[in-house]
């Protein structure tokens, strides 16, 4: 395994409730992941139209994992069975470290609340990439 892979995440999945078939209310699912890739770097961004800021970007690599499921297959899967499983889609919620929170929406356990708990250790997903078909190092691939 690769020595840089020794973080534990905790993703927050939005069943989010225009897919589901019994509400309007999105449902948060929180998955405990070990062994992975965390990097968090701040640096400077610049627009031409406003003034240099500072920003945090990020990156996390999960290794390959027979839990992961694309969004799509997992939204899909009776609840009972989608808490076996986890995904990755924009707008999800990662933790660095194991997080016990649990988003209701309802405060002070909103999503984004918990989010601002944790920051900036903490960040919403606005990239993924599953990078599972390459011959080595099979990862998905996690940006915010």
């Amino acid at each position: 395994m690769n020595p840089n892979y020794n973080q534990t995440i905790t993703i927050y999945n939005c069943f989010r409730g225009r897919d589901n078939p019994n509400s309007t209310k999105d449902i948060w699912q929180r998955t405990v992941l070990h062994d992975c890739f965390y990097k968090n770097v701040m640096g400077r961004s610049e627009y031409a139209d406003r003034d240099p800021k500072m920003a945090s970007a990020y990156a996390v690599r999960i290794p390959g994992n027979a839990r992961y499921r694309p969004y799509n297959e997992w939204c899909k899967l009776p609840e009972t069975e989608r808490g076996k499983y986890f995904t990755c889609s924009l707008k999800d919620i990662v933790v660095k470290g194991e997080c016990l929170d649990e988003i209701s929406g309802i405060s002070p356990d909103t999503a984004s609340e918990v989010l601002s708990r944790y920051k900036p250790e903490s960040f919403v997903v606005t990239a993924f990439s599953d990078n599972t078909s390459h011959r080595c190092a099979k990862h998905y691939r996690i940006g915010g």
